[in-house]
Order: C-alpha cells, then structure tokens, then sequence
C-alpha cells in the first residue's frame, strides 16, 4: 500500500509536468467532462460534487488559462456553456496520455486476461456511479 501511496504521489508530478501549462487532476477533469459534452456549470458541479461558487472559480482558472472559453446558449441568453479552446483539447489530450502511462505501469504486472476482467469490471463501476451522479 507504500508503495502504491509513492507511486500515486509520483504520478500527480508527472501528470503536471507532462501539461503545458501544468494542471492538476480536478483541472483535468473539468476539461475532460467538457470535452465530453458537459458544458454547463450545473453538469460539472453535480458530477464532481461541488457548490457552484468552487466550480466557477476552477473555471474561471481555467478561462484565465486560455483552455475554456464561456459563451451564452443561442436559445436562452441566460444559459452559459463552456468549450475547450484548441490549447484546452491539446492539454487534455497531454493529461489522457499521461493518466494512461500512470495506468500502464501501474497494471504492468497484472496478467492479460486479469486485466480484460479488471478493466470490464472497474469500467461498469464508473459507468454505474457516473449514471447514479446523472440521476441525483
């Protein structure tokens, strides 16, 4: 369990040192959501259960950075969406790769066909808990 605490500890400095500029996982994780067509504040504070005041100022970050811009829903001028700028979808991009090489080396070990069954099984689990996280 050190070990894996040292390797998780490692794995954070190289996922900042291989973003540009350099991000933390919740940063990630706000681009990676809006990528994947979560783009509004509501969507992002329930699935990473914050209060909106915390997601508009990692936001707000995020915009200052140039990786998001906010722009007004064409049917309702009240409604904000968020987009990853090209900056945004090359440093999400850079994060994947680096959150895949952590995941790779931290499975190196675990025969094939145990890690099919693994990957099918921890999959379901963010399937379930992100279709739960939908529902509420």
């Amino acid at each position: 369990m050190l070990a894996l605490g040292r390797g998780v500890r490692a794995s954070k400095t190289d996922f900042r040192a291989a973003t540009d500029p350099p991000l933390t996982i919740r940063q990630y994780r706000i681009l990676s959501r809006v990528g994947s067509g979560h783009t509004s504040l509501t969507a992002l504070c329930k699935l990473a259960h914050r209060n909106p005041s915390t997601m508009s100022q990692s936001v707000d970050k995020l915009v200052q950075l140039g990786l998001l811009t906010r722009g007004t829903e064409e049917r309702s001028r009240r409604t904000m969406h968020l987009r990853l700028t090209s900056q945004g979808q090359a440093v999400q991009a850079a994060g994947s790769r680096a959150l895949r090489k952590f995941t790779d080396e931290l499975t190196a070990d675990i025969p094939p066909e145990l890690h099919d069954r693994l990957l099918l099984v921890v999959s379901q689990l963010f399937r379930d808990l992100q279709g739960n996280l939908d529902d509420h």
